[in-house]
């Protein structure tokens, strides 16, 4: 499993250093995951990256185990699932 967090910040038009400063997590941190090269991340990093780019863990997780893969998109499709119930009844 790796994260790809590239596109989510390309969309929020960051780049490494903004992310970085933003999440106060050094650029060396940053830089690491952001070229795929993190073999472990804290949920607190995993959590600022997400409020910052506005995503959800599903959306930057990418796994190359087909298992992992599709429970990571069964996941993503329940929260999407429960947001939407949620909105619908608000």
């Amino acid at each position: 499993m790796r994260l790809n967090i590239k596109d989510k910040m390309k969309e929020k038009n960051l780049n490494r250093h903004q992310l970085s400063m933003l999440i106060n997590v050094g650029y060396p941190t940053i830089n690491a995951i952001y070229n795929g090269k993190t073999a472990s991340i804290s949920f607190e990093i995993l959590e600022s990256i997400c409020r910052v780019l506005e995503c959800t863990p599903n959306d930057i997780i990418i796994s190359d185990d087909p298992t992992v893969s599709r429970l990571l998109l069964y996941a993503d499709k329940i929260q999407r699932d429960e947001q939407k119930e949620k909105d619908d009844s608000e």
